[in-house]
Parts: structure tokens; sequence; C-alpha cells
């Protein structure tokens, strides 16, 4: 029989539990009388009443999850007629949300497995939340395979130590950890995320089409930025003999739309020289501001990175940086590979910290192949110049074989036309190319790329 979690931390007095149980039983009829006697209490009686009640159902939640895992340690639920223990949870608690009584019954499950005594030790102590122990115990298998030299308690302390954070920080915590023990896993993600991305629309009954786009997380915080740049509530022009512009009414879902038509029409108008309005018209900007540290820049990939946070380093601090990733103004994590490829073409301004955390430099906005050089690295190179690969110039971007973080100048001679694919190879594997007026031959040897300025290839 499996040991009572109970047994875990420090008992209780005899007599605790029959005392609390009478106490549970005052507490559950008090609630029934509570809502009629709201209109008693002043103001700030009745916040103290909603921050009590709240306070109380997260722990109770807690409570509830160790009492099923000890019910499962005693053979209470194996003796009893339920299939398991969610099912068992959703006998003693009808009428709760089926969600709530899922996931105590199924974090109930984990607490009883010895294996989680650190999830056990924070949902008794209140240091973390059922919600928070769920995202915890779904997260750290699937990435624990990734990361050998991890330690499975501290991956798990680092989910539960963050229940004051919301559902956002949580989603991103599996990045930022994976940043800082596997940074090289973050790359082959964002490859094979690339490899089975997909953009599909399907007509609606209603006359609508609907577009649906699965993009890896580079691509989608391109887009994503740009949407949330163009789509800020424009109010409308007064009315003639009024002075005040009456508000923007579009739904949030609606000035994304019309954000996303006007970056096409803007784009196609861009790409057959017919375009006559400037993207500034819009209003805000679509360049991405990246913060990420100096080491990240300038010294390529690395193994593993210590994380970075002002205050204490018990992981409730937020981070300014990442050894090996970095972070959009919208809180995207992106590894260090895909930054190179972003800052390399893309219209992205990098903010590179020291080590201190101080801005050293907010990047160049103007180094990009434009116009008639665009042409010409087109007229020269036809198609994608690395070994083996002839997808077209529109496929392709313009690629600094010296970046131009390292000193890299934008003209015909430093350009190269790269697919996205060889494009994200080439700044994965830091490669190099010797460009003539003729073409470009590249050096497939990895580690070659220049990262610092005035750097010479390596030999």
């Amino acid at each position: 029989m499996a040991q009572s979690t109970t047994e875990h931390w420090r008992p209780a007095a005899p007599g605790t539990g029959n005392r609390l149980m009478a106490l549970l039983g005052e507490f559950a009829a008090g609630l029934e009388e509570w809502p009629d006697a709201l209109w008693q209490l002043d103001e700030a009686a009745l916040g103290e009443v909603v921050g009590s009640m709240l306070r109380i159902t997260a722990r109770a939640e807690n409570v509830a999850a160790l009492a099923t895992a000890d019910a499962l340690g005693r053979g209470t639920v194996a003796n009893s007629t339920a299939t398991g223990a969610p099912a068992w949870v959703a006998r003693q608690a009808t009428g709760v949300d089926p969600a709530v009584v899922r996931r105590v019954g199924v974090v109930g499950v984990d607490c009883a497995d010895p294996r989680n005594q650190v999830v056990v030790d924070a949902l008794a102590d209140g240091s973390a939340s059922v919600p928070v122990a769920t995202a915890a115990l779904r997260q750290v298998p699937l990435i624990l395979p990734q990361l050998p030299t991890a330690d499975r308690d501290d991956l798990l302390g680092r989910y539960l130590s963050l229940s004051d954070y919301g559902a956002r920080t949580l989603r991103e915590l599996t990045t930022r950890i994976l940043g800082e023990y596997a940074p090289q896993q973050l790359v082959r993600d964002e490859e094979r995320q690339q490899d089975c991305e997909s953009v599909f629309w399907a007509d609606l009954p209603s006359g609508l089409t609907r577009f649906v786009a699965e993009l890896s997380s580079g691509h989608a915080a391109m887009v994503k930025h740009a949407l949330r740049a163009l789509s800020a509530p424009a109010p409308v022009e007064a009315q003639a003999g009024t002075s005040v512009a009456e508000r923007d009414t579009r739904t949030p879902a609606k000035r994304r739309a019309d954000a996303l038509v006007r970056l096409v029409d803007t784009a196609a108008g861009v790409l057959d020289g017919t375009s006559s309005r400037p993207v500034g018209e819009f209003g805000g900007t679509a360049k991405i501001l990246v913060t990420l540290d100096l080491n990240t820049l300038y010294e390529g990939l690395r193994e593993t990175g210590r994380l970075s946070q002002h205050g204490s380093d018990d992981g409730r601090s937020a981070p300014t940086y990442l050894p090996g990733i970095g972070r959009t103004t919208d809180g995207d994590h992106l590894d260090a590979g895909t930054l190179r490829r972003l800052a390399c073409d893309a219209d992205l301004i990098p903010a590179v910290l020291g080590t201190d955390s101080e801005p050293l430099d907010v990047g160049r906005a103007k180094r990009l192949f434009t116009g008639g050089l665009r042409t010409a690295i087109i007229h020269r190179d036809r198609h994608c110049t690395f070994p083996g690969c002839d997808r077209p110039p529109d496929w392709c971007d313009a690629h600094h074989v010296t970046p131009w973080w390292a000193g890299g100048e934008t003209n015909l001679g430093n350009a190269a036309l790269l697919c996205a694919r060889h494009h994200t190879i080439v700044h994965r594997d830091l490669l190099t190319a010797q460009v003539t007026t003729t073409g470009v031959t590249w050096d497939l040897t990895p580690g070659l790329m220049p990262t610092w300025p005035g750097q010479r290839p390596a030999a």
C-alpha cells in the first residue's frame, strides 16, 4: 500500500482532524448565509470578503488535491466503485466545475507518487496552486528528456515558484528553461516548426473566408508584432461643428483584420511598384524591438547559461534576458539562431544589453537590401546561392555575408540570396562565403562567420 501523503510533512496534534471537520461543516453552512448578508457590510468589508473568499478557494483546492492523494494512499479510491481518482472526486463534489474536479483528481494522483514530493510540499505550505502544479507536472516530463543535465525537482520547482504570475508566464517558462539548459534545442525546434508551417483558408456559409495560419515561433513573433502595431484604436475624425473625435468602435478582432489587409495591400504595392501609401500612415511601427545580451549577439549559441534576473534567485523575479535567447516587446522568447536570422535582414532592431543589463546599442534600422541594390543582387545570383538550391528570388532574403552586427556593409559585395531554409542554416552553423562580381561560393565549414566587429573569418 502506498504511503499516506500526510506522513510527508509535520503531523498535526491529536484531535486536530475532528476539530477541523467540525469547523468545515460550520464554514460550509455559513457560506449559504453569506449572499443574504452582504448588504450589511461596508465597502472595506466587501473588499475583504472578495479577497478572503478567493484565497480560501485556492487554498481549499490544494487541500482537496492532497486529500485525494491521501485517499489513494489508503486504498479508499481503489476500494470504491469509482473508475479512478477524478471520478472519485466528482462523486464528492457534485455541482463543481468539471475542469476543477478533473485537475484536483489528476494532481491528487501525481501527489500520491513519491517522486513528486516537491509538489506535495508546495501545495501543503501554499506556495503553489493546483493549476500551477498541473502545468508543472505536464511540462516537466516533456522537456526533461531534452535536458540530461537538469534535475527533475529543480525543474518542478521552477514552475511551482510561478504561482504569483499569469498563464502566459507559465507558457513561456519552457522556452526560458530550454534557453538556459539547451539553447541548441530551441534552434532545432524552430527549424522543425518551420518545416510544419501551413496557411489554408475555407469559404464559410456566411460569405466570409476563414484563414488559418500555423507558424513557427520566430515567424509568428513577426506577424503578431506587425498586427499589434497596426491595429491600435484609431479615433474617427470629428463631425462638422464638433471638436471631439469619436472613439474607434471596431472590435479588437476587426482592427487586427483591417491591419492584416493593410499589410498585404501595402506589401503587394511595394512588390509591383504601385504603392503610394507609406506605412507610416498606419500609425505605429512594424519593427520588432528585441532585448538580448551581448554574448547572444556576438558569441554564437552557448551550450548552457544562467538565468539573469533582477532581485532574488527564487525564480519569482522578472528576467531581463537569458544567455542564448532574447525577448521581444510582445513578450515572445526567441532563440539566438532565429534572432540572428531576423536581425540580419528582417526589419528588427536589437536592444543590446551589457553584463549589468545596461543598454549598449539600440541597433541600426536602415541596413536592409532594398530597391536597386536588391535588383542587382537578384540579377547576379538569380536564385538561392546555397549549394544545390534553386529557389527563386521571390522566395529569398538578401543575406549579409559579413553580418551587419560584425561591421558588415550593406552593399553588393557583402550580399547573397538565401531562401528561408538555408538562411536559417547559415546562421545556425555560422557559415560564410566568398562573394565576387559573378556569384557567391559558400564554405560549409561551421563556425567561420565573423561574430565581432573587425573579426576575420576563421582559417
